[in-house]
């Protein structure tokens, strides 16, 4: 390396082996910059494809979010039953992967795994994850899913919210799913809201304890949808 990048031994003003070098590496760069530029713009025209179809099929879109390491991957392959990759490490999943989840009926339901947030994102990394961040802002629900056994759950919350606000997905209704109770002795249960809504499932995805709280939320969901979205086409029709 300090061969290839040897400084001017002449004149100044004149070009020395490391500057001819360094602009080659700079070049080289730039060209591999620009291709994966691309490759994001045609990324996210297939996407836009992928969801727009998924809309027209009447699929909930259900995008699991959460602070790093809070076990989305292991909910993930546990309700899809697929293998995605999964770590105790920053960033295991970087980019967006789905998959189908069958209900048993007709409709289904599209589950779609997410990079994990930290506490103080730098912008240039929320600006690098924005394409794989579109399939969140563009769900019909959020699964945030939150390490129930870490102290500073409450912050990792708040944390995961600010970035949702930040890429225009704060408005999209959320539940709240609190995993590893394993960890802490706590015995599976769901919450409603004031509107009757499950609005929050403790459960353990490593063990599976919990799960059928969280199918049942997921269902609930997929009905309300599909009953407002029918009854638009209704109100439509007449109209027309």
């Amino acid at each position: 390396m300090n061969q290839d990048m040897e400084q001017q031994r002449h004149a100044v003003g004149a070009r020395g082996p490391g500057e001819t070098r360094l602009e080659l590496d700079r070049r080289k760069l730039a060209r591999r910059v620009n291709l994966l530029q691309e490759r994001l713009t045609r990324l996210r025209h297939h996407r836009a494809v992928q969801r727009r179809a998924r809309q027209r099929a009447e699929v909930l879109s259900v995008s699991i979010v959460g602070y790093t390491n809070a076990g989305k991957s292991t909910l993930f392959n546990r309700l899809t039953r697929s293998d995605a990759y999964v770590a105790d490490q920053l960033f295991a999943t970087l980019d967006t992967t789905s998959r189908r989840m069958y209900t048993g009926g007709q409709d289904e339901i599209v589950l779609s795994d997410t990079v994990g947030f930290i506490r103080h994102l730098p912008h240039t990394l929320v600006a690098a994850f924005r394409s794989t961040l579109e399939e969140t802002r563009q769900a019909d629900l959020l699964l945030h899913v939150v390490d129930f056994s870490n102290a500073s759950r409450d912050e990792q919350i708040a944390e995961v919210n600010r970035v949702l606000a930040e890429i225009g997905a704060a408005d999209i209704r959320q539940v709240i799913v609190c995993n590893k109770i394993d960890l802490q002795e706590r015995s599976p249960a769901v919450e409603r809201d004031e509107y009757g809504r499950i609005s929050r499932v403790f459960l353990s995805a490593r063990t599976g304890a919990g799960l059928d709280g969280l199918r049942m939320a997921l269902l609930e969901e997929q009905a309300s949808r599909l009953s407002a979205m029918r009854s638009q086409r209704e109100e439509q029709s007449e109209q027309g």
